[in-house]
Formats: C-alpha cells, structure tokens, sequence
C-alpha cells in the first residue's frame, strides 16, 4: 500500500521559488536539545499541520538549459482522526490533486485514498480517456516537474523508522537532523530520506532524498524567512526541488490556502474526479489566505 505518499505539512507541504541552499555547516555544532529523540521530533514535525486543507500552488520547472515550464494544480486533502465516524473503513487520509494549467492538462487530476491496513486506492484522471483508471502511484511525477506524487502528499508517522544524527546548521538555522528509512509496507520511491527541521516551528527547512541504489538524488529547500503561520500552523510558502542527477529544479509556491474546511466524502471519489471543473462551496474557501 502507498503509504509512502503522506508527509509532514501537505503540500505544504510543500513550496519554492527559492534560491539554492546555503551549504550545510559543519562546525560548530547548534545548541539544541540532546534529549529529544528521532521518533519525537518527527512527531513534533507531523503535529504541525492541518486536519485538511484546500490549496492552490505554482510551479515552475526548469531544465539544465534553462527552458522553463509553468503549472498549477488544486489539491484537496482530508486526514481522518481515530475518533472519526468516517475513520471506520480504515481511511487514513483523502487527496484529491487537479491540474489548472496549463490548458492541455487541466482536468487531468489524481485521486489518492490512504488506508491503514488494507492496499490504497489510486486512480488518476487523463481528460483523453475521458474515465479515470486505477493506476499505482509510487512513481509518478506531478507532470513536467521534478516532484513526484509522493513528495506533495503528507505521510504519516509510521510510514518510516528514524534516527537522529548529529545537528546542523541550514542557510545559517540551528536544525536537528533526522534520517528516516521508508518501512516495507510504504511502498516509497526513496531508501531513505534526510530531515533538517528548524527547532522554533519544526518546519523542515531541507529534505535530502536517496533512491534505493544508494544514490542522492534530489533536495528540497524551504527557505526559514518564508516560512508563515496559518490558523497556528507554520508553513513554507516557497520551495524548491531540486533534482541532482538531472541538472533540473522545480519552484512551488502556495498561491492560495484554506485551512481546515469541511471536506465531506463526496470530494472525494471517481467521479468527483472526472467532472470537467471541481466547483467547491464558496463556504470551504470563505477563509482562504492569498500568498
């Protein structure tokens, strides 16, 4: 099952247009707190975000020639607590991601439901075929980017096993660093994945991801100073990610957010999927903050 597509803030996390990464210095080590162990500051990390979420991002990917290409997608996305009458079937979380631009693809979307014991249900929407089809996730790309399904869709707390290692500064921010390795059942595209989280919010500021020959392959950077409450959630507005063996990067901002709507089951369905515009209640955006 994919578990492997939930992370820490949607969307948020995830979020770029950000410069490159200022390198990592060694010494000294940052004061932080040496009691705090991997598992903990994961916990911390996942502890801020929403319960769901309404977004709209830009993206914009560049190739080592410098030719750029612009996007936008919409994602819904709903994570069920145990107390959750809608929690009974196993569903850990719902996400519902459309393309906007460019026009050939708007439409196109991916529906994503994530269950805690049972294999996920993954379709994607391609306005050509005019049905969606079920299809396995684990590689796929958000199109034309360098960032894949499961860089953009919360995991969750169980989905890897971590280790702290030792601290570090990132763009001149104190940060604990944790390395966490994708469990079996995650079905990740990554052998492991390396955290650099600022202590103040516990944002991750830099993630590192390795394939499963060993390899580093891509980095993801959120600048500190762009990092931005929301209704008590702290969230990088900008990102940037990196792709290390193709000399290629994509920057996602959050154009638009809307924290904590009530997203009912019905967003989230096969046919939800293939309607040929996602109108959402003026009610489930009245809040939604412009970046």
């Amino acid at each position: 099952m994919l578990h492997g597509l939930r992370s820490a803030t949607p969307l948020l996390l995830l979020l770029l247009v950000a410069s490159r990464a200022s390198p990592i210095r060694a010494e000294p080590g940052p004061q932080l707190d040496a009691e705090l162990s991997a598992r903990a500051i994961y916990q911390r990390v996942l502890a801020n975000r929403f319960h769901a979420s309404v977004q709209e991002l830009a993206l914009v990917s560049a190739d080592r020639a410098g030719r750029e290409q612009p996007l936008r997608i919409q994602m819904l996305w709903r994570r069920y607590r145990g107390d959750s009458p809608e929690s009974d079937d196993g569903i850990v979380s719902r996400t519902l991601i459309r393309y906007l631009e460019p026009a050939d693809l708007r439409g196109t979307g991916y529906l994503i439901i994530n269950k805690s014991d049972t294999p996920d249900d993954q379709f994607m929407y391609l306005r050509s075929l005019r049905r969606s089809r079920r299809i396995n996730l684990r590689n796929q790309t958000v199109i034309g980017t360098d960032l894949s399904i499961e860089d953009i869709v919360p995991r969750e707390l169980d989905d890897a096993r971590y280790e702290r290692v030792a601290d570090a500064y990132e763009a001149d921010t104190p940060c604990y660093v944790v390395d966490a390795t994708p469990v079996e059942d995650a079905n990740s595209q990554y052998s492991r994945f390396r955290l650099y989280v600022e202590p103040e919010h516990f944002v991750p500021v830099r993630t590192r991801y390795w394939d499963h020959a060993g390899v580093e392959v891509k980095q993801l950077v959120a600048p500190p100073e762009r990092i931005t409450e929301v209704d008590g959630v702290w969230i990088p507005v900008e990102a940037r990610m990196q792709h290390l063996l193709d000399d290629s990067y994509t920057e996602l901002r959050v154009m638009q957010l809307a924290p904590n709507p009530e997203l009912p089951k019905s967003f989230f369905t096969q046919r939800q999927l293939e309607q040929r515009k996602l109108r959402l209640p003026a009610s489930l955006t009245r809040n939604a903050r412009a970046f």
